[in-house]
């Protein structure tokens, strides 16, 4: 029997349910995986947008919609991962349904404060029986100045605990400790890695699309900062293309960014139509 949960929330955004790698629609294990199309045509560069609930693509659509009624020629795929979804087994088995994309964004993060801002790394997360010290992330003396500024309200030491070095949790399911790892810091002898860190690059074609959009959409410049969040969806839309990001801002700058993005060259087409 399908989800009702999961059936109501495709007919809400007009999408469509896909099976998950090892399970259904039912909620069982693998989930299910919500695909939301705006398809301009076939054969047309794509780009897809993940997000963690159907609000983080509400405006995305929106964006879509007017840039293609405004005749430009750009399919955008909105994925909703559903409960239990595997998600990285999920866009590995439907990747030629999806086909193929100039670039997937992920638009469900936390993101810092709800600021406009580009993500430039991303702490992964380890497993140990018992804590051990971690070695301070590095960071230099630009970004350290980039985020007081845009954390301005934010103590020092606070900051610190988030991106130099984060405070071990308790993880009572596994017997032991979890925390985040970020780039640059060594793996504790004994420590699980779970979910590797993540490191975006910064000058692409990629990034300058994300970027310029964000400046002419808010009107001030954008930083790239460090990001605490989950970068595991961030690592597994790397199947689909090596061309990640995350991004997060006004209908306006999700315009621009999609008008930016039609304009990127286009990795040869394939689709489960083709």
């Amino acid at each position: 029997m399908m989800n009702p949960a999961a059936l109501q929330l495709a007919a809400d955004l007009g999408g469509t349910l896909l099976m998950g790698a090892t399970g259904g629609m039912d909620g069982s294990t693998g989930g299910g995986l919500l695909l939301v199309e705006r398809l301009r045509g076939h054969g047309l560069p794509q780009v897809a947008v993940l997000g963690r609930s159907a609000t983080d693509l509400l405006v995305v659509l929106e964006a879509a919609e007017r840039i293609q009624a405004g005749g430009l020629d750009l399919n955008v795929l909105a994925l909703v991962p559903l409960p239990d979804c595997d998600l990285r087994a999920a866009l590995e088995l439907h990747r030629r349904r999806l086909g193929a994309l100039v670039a997937a964004l992920d638009a469900g993060l936390p993101w810092l404060a709800g600021k406009p801002m580009l993500v430039r790394r991303m702490p992964g997360r380890i497993f140990r029986p018992t804590p051990v010290p971690l070695a301070k992330a590095p960071m230099g003396p630009l970004e350290k100045g980039e985020l007081k500024t845009f954390l301005a309200d934010w103590e020092k030491d606070r900051r610190k605990m988030i991106f130099r070095r984060p405070e071990w949790r308790e993880a009572p399911e596994d017997g032991g400790f979890e925390t985040d790892l970020w780039p640059g810091v060594p793996l504790p002898e004994g420590a699980e890695l779970r979910v590797p860190p993540l490191e975006l690059p910064c000058a692409t074609p990629l990034a300058d699309v994300l970027r310029a959009a964000l400046r002419t959409a808010v009107g001030t410049p954008v930083p790239m900062l460090p990001m605490p969040g989950d970068p595991a969806p961030l690592h597994a839309l790397r199947l689909l293309t090596p061309e990640v990001a995350a991004f997060h801002g006004p209908m306006r700058a999700w315009e621009l960014a999609l008008v930016g993005l039609a304009r990127l060259p286009s990795p040869p087409h394939f689709c489960a139509r083709c």
